[in-house]
């Protein structure tokens, strides 16, 4: 077989790219992880993914500035509302301290940026190739979000792209159910990481069963070999 899918994690926090990596290592031989924009970004949700699509990932030094949530203060995009954990400066925590967070931002910003653009570029590649991409999103959202965002893709790329909404079992009801998502469900509320630092992961198990329903039958093997 000759056409490959690529599962692509657009969100809506880091789970999704540590799952997808951990399936395809397991089920493809000669799979190797690659990083794109939207791996460990947080809270904008699918109009975030859509904002940033729009704007062709295009992120300047006026765009992101430090948000207060709860007393404490992340760097965030203005205008797609994404929270970078791990990048200007945010080093997997939030800042307890305004003056602390703004200095380490302003430190960060070039090499940040510079990361983003690079990031920007692969997945802008990715998305307008010839490659089949599957879009893997977790999280409830609504019809609106889910078909503005279909839209913002077919407008830019003019391709077909698989959308897969991830939900959690008996919490999450699906927000489009005529066929154009593929609706999954994993239960991250049980397994043996709970109670661990490893539980933001998920339950392996779960997940496995749910990307296993992802037609990757289209994909060799050993595709990528």
């Amino acid at each position: 077989m000759d056409r490959i899918r690529v599962p692509l994690s657009i969100g809506r926090d880091c789970r999704p790219r540590f799952q997808i990596d951990r399936f395809m290592t397991a089920h493809f031989a000669g799979y190797q992880p690659e990083a794109y924009f939207f791996d460990h970004l947080m809270k904008g949700g699918l109009p975030g993914v859509a904002n940033l699509i729009e704007r062709d990932f295009q992120l300047g030094p006026d765009d992101v500035a430090l948000d207060e949530v709860g007393g404490k203060f992340i760097p965030r995009d203005r205008a797609s509302g994404m929270a970078f954990l791990h990048d200007f400066g945010c080093m997997h925590k939030l800042w307890d301290d305004r003056a602390a967070g703004e200095a380490a931002l302003a430190a960060a910003m070039p090499d940040s940026l510079a990361k983003f653009a690079h990031l920007g570029q692969k997945t802008r590649a990715l998305l307008a190739g010839a490659t089949e991409v599957v879009l893997i999103y977790l999280g409830p959202g609504t019809e609106a979000d889910f078909r503005r965002l279909q839209q913002v893709l077919a407008t830019r790329y003019r391709k077909h792209f698989l959308l897969v909404n991830v939900l959690q079992q008996g919490e999450d009801a699906p927000a489009v159910t005529d066929g154009s998502v593929l609706n999954l469900w994993v239960n991250d509320r049980e397994g043996p990481k709970i109670g661990t630092p490893q539980a933001w992961t998920g339950n392996d198990d779960s997940w496995d069963a749910a990307l296993s329903r992802i037609p990757f039958d289209r994909m060799s093997r050993a595709a990528f070999a």
